[in-house]
């Protein structure tokens, strides 16, 4: 799996190929009652997932396809790409469970902060890259982009999405070379942003307070629904689960049970096993794009790598944590699991990227040009690019 540039790649791709497929088959199970009651037909959800998936791909093969200058052209400008998605919310806006973080047009749904993350991890790695020996101007470039995407989301009330974006720009400027005072800075606003956010709606506090009791009489049936169920769907599975399908939590019970809390049903229906393998499976597609990104010859590469990876793993830890309920509910998706057109068509156009920075990769194209030989030109084209 790991001997060879060639061989890392080919895991990148299966693990990232069965992860997409694991995920599809599970919107199929979680999300039938929804589908059944909102969209007339238990496979309306999941029908519109797979489309989706098809979609995605698509998009993914093609950006693996740019060659460095195009993508770096691209990423140049992707911070005013950022901006000018978010600032659609503002006419545009749609507000679902209190956030007003989706756009609709007609029957498409977009949710303009999960493209947004692609597009500051494009900018940042480009003017990390920019300003490599000058870390001052890295830290303050990011700040204020990060910061302007930040204030955005925040005004329309989705935390989650703020916490997930604040943590990557920290992750980046530590690998970037900042100073632990600039880290120490920027930590202490973020925890007494979050903390002041918390205190000003008093339905957060509540949230952000079920999880240590979600059990107690007087926090079950309000707050303490969704970490009291989740808990209950992975508790009641055993080790193999109950199988494929047979969760009664998504029944009504289980809120959001095909989007953040698709994590509970895998572990109602396929048990630990099921919960440990997919753990397995998405902390190994990290460390595949850690190594893809460490190969790369060049800085942009290796930060745009570096941050896709760090904004998987975080996002899925977080998750993860929810739906555990070690922390509060922070309202994240699973990446490549949960259902979702525009988080599912955000991660795997990143994943998209870093094929690329793969298939730049003299010795990753010189051995797949080896082994297959009939494989079209454009590999060398643009590696010599």
């Amino acid at each position: 799996m790991f001997r060879t540039p060639k061989s890392i790649f080919i895991t990148f791709l299966i693990t990232s190929l069965a992860v997409l497929a694991f995920g599809d088959l599970m919107v199929v199970s979680a999300a039938q009652v929804t589908g059944l009651t909102a969209g007339g037909s238990s496979f309306a959800i999941s029908a519109k997932q797979l489309l989706l998936t098809c979609v995605s791909l698509l998009v993914a093969w093609l950006i693996a396809q740019l060659p460095l200058n195009s993508v770096k052209w691209f990423a140049k400008r992707s911070l005013i790409l950022a901006l000018g998605s978010m600032a659609l919310l503002i006419p545009f806006g749609k507000n679902i469970n209190g956030n007003t973080n989706w756009i609709s047009f007609g029957p498409i749904d977009l949710q303009p902060s999960e493209f947004a993350k692609v597009f500051l991890l494009l900018w940042a790695a480009f003017m990390i890259e920019r300003h490599l020996n000058r870390p001052i101007m890295v830290f303050r470039s990011l700040l204020a982009g990060f910061s302007a995407v930040l204030l955005i989301v925040l005004a329309g009330q989705d935390l989650g999405s703020a916490v997930v974006i604040g943590l990557i720009l920290a992750t980046l400027l530590y690998l970037a070379g900042a100073e632990f005072k600039q880290l120490a800075f920027i930590t202490t606003i973020g925890i007494g942003g979050v903390v002041g956010l918390i205190i000003a709606q008093p339905y957060r506090i509540a949230r952000f307070t079920a999880f240590l009791h979600p059990f107690a009489p007087d926090i079950y049936k309000n707050a303490g629904w969704q970490p009291a169920h989740s808990l209950l769907a992975l508790g009641s599975g055993g080790f193999f689960g109950s199988g494929l399908g047979s969760s009664k939590q998504k029944w009504g019970n289980l809120a959001e049970a095909h989007t953040d809390f698709i994590f509970s049903v895998i572990g109602e229906e396929l048990g630990l096993l099921g919960t440990i393998s997919i753990i397995i499976a998405l902390a190994l597609l990290v460390y595949l794009i850690i190594k893809i990104s460490l190969m790369a010859p060049d800085t942009f590469s290796r930060y745009l790598g570096l941050g896709i990876a760090f904004w998987i793993g975080l996002q899925s830890l977080f998750n993860l944590l929810s739906a555990t309920s070690l922390i509060p509910v922070v309202g994240v998706t699973l990446p490549l699991i949960s259902y979702g057109g525009s988080s599912l068509v955000a991660v795997v156009g990143a994943l998209g990227f870093v094929a690329g920075i793969a298939l730049r990769n003299s010795e990753i194209s010189e051995e797949l040009n080896t082994r297959w030989p009939l494989q079209p030109r454009r590999i060398k084209s643009r590696v010599s690019k």
